[in-house]
C-alpha cells in the first residue's frame, strides 16, 4: 500500500516543511565548505605569492652584489662600491623617501576612468610604456646620487624605506688570492597579508616581519696590479 505525500501532510502536519528545511540545511553546509575551501585557497596563493617575491629579492641581491664587485675591480673606492650596490637593489628598497613621492599615476588613472576592465588588462601587460613619476625622479635621481660626495648629500638627493637593510661586507680574495668575492646581506621585509601561515620569522626593531638574504658574486680581482685603495 502505498502513502501519497498529501496523506503523510494529513497524518503528520509537523513534516509538512522537512523537505523545505532539509534544502535549507545543505545550503547552509554547502556555503560553509565553500568559505572553508576559499580560506585555504587564499592562504595558499598568500604563501605562493610571498615565497615568489623573496625568490625575486634574492636575484636582486646576488645583482646587486655583482654590481658592486664589477665596481671595485675596474678600482672604485668602498663610497662608490656601496652607492653602487644600493642603487642595484633599488627594487628591494621599498618605498621612495626622498625625494618626496606621492604615488600618483595621472596615466594609469586615466585608462583606468576610460576603459573597460579587460582592455585595462590587455593594456596594462602590453609593451605599451606606461610613464611613471617615480620611474622619472628615479631617473633623474640615480647619476646626481652617484656623485655625490658623501652619505649625507647621497640622502638628500634619494634614499628608500629599505636601504639601511641592505648590508654589504669587505671586498675578499679567496685563498688564491685572484678571485675577489663580495657578499650583499638584507633583513627583507615581508608585508604579504597572512606570510606566518607558512613562515615564522623575528620581527625587526620597528616590528617588522623579516628574513635573513644573502647575494653573492666573484670576479677576478685584479685592481691590486695597478691601484693601491689604501681600503677606504
Amino acid at each position: 500500500m502505498y502513502t501519497t505525500r498529501q496523506s503523510l501532510n494529513g497524518r503528520f502536519p509537523h513534516l509538512k516543511n522537512a523537505p523545505v528545511l532539509l534544502t535549507t540545511a545543505r545550503s547552509g553546509q554547502s556555503l560553509i565548505e565553500a568559505c572553508i575551501a576559499m580560506g585555504v585557497l587564499c592562504l595558499l596563493f598568500f604563501g605562493l605569492f610571498q615565497l615568489s617575491q623573496v625568490a625575486a629579492a634574492r636575484e636582486i641581491l646576488h645583482h646587486a652584489a655583482a654590481r658592486g664587485a664589477r665596481c671595485k675591480t675596474v678600482g672604485f673606492n668602498r663610497f662608490m662600491v656601496r652607492k653602487s650596490i644600493r642603487v642595484a637593489a633599488i627594487p628591494n628598497a621599498g618605498h621612495m623617501t626622498e625625494p618626496g613621492f606621492d604615488g600618483s599615476n595621472t596615466a594609469l588613472r586615466d585608462m583606468v576612468e576610460t576603459m573597460r576592465p579587460g582592455e585595462l588588462w590587455d593594456a596594462v601587460l602590453s609593451d605599451v610604456e606606461i610613464p611613471t613619476t617615480r620611474q622619472d625622479l628615479e631617473l633623474a635621481r640615480i647619476p646626481e646620487f652617484m656623485a655625490s660626495e658623501n652619505w649625507a648629500r647621497a640622502r638628500y638627493i634619494l634614499d628608500y624605506e629599505d636601504w639601511d637593510a641592505i648590508r654589504d661586507t669587505v671586498p675578499t680574495f679567496v685563498p688564491d688570492g685572484t678571485i675577489m668575492e663580495i657578499r650583499v646581506a638584507q633583513d627583507y621585509p615581508l608585508r604579504i597579508p597572512l606570510h606566518r601561515t607558512i613562515y615564522a620569522p623575528h620581527p625587526n626593531a620597528d616590528g617588522v616581519d623579516t628574513v635573513l638574504m644573502h647575494g653573492i658574486s666573484s670576479i677576478e680581482g685584479h685592481y691590486p696590479l695597478y691601484l693601491n685603495d689604501q681600503d677606504w
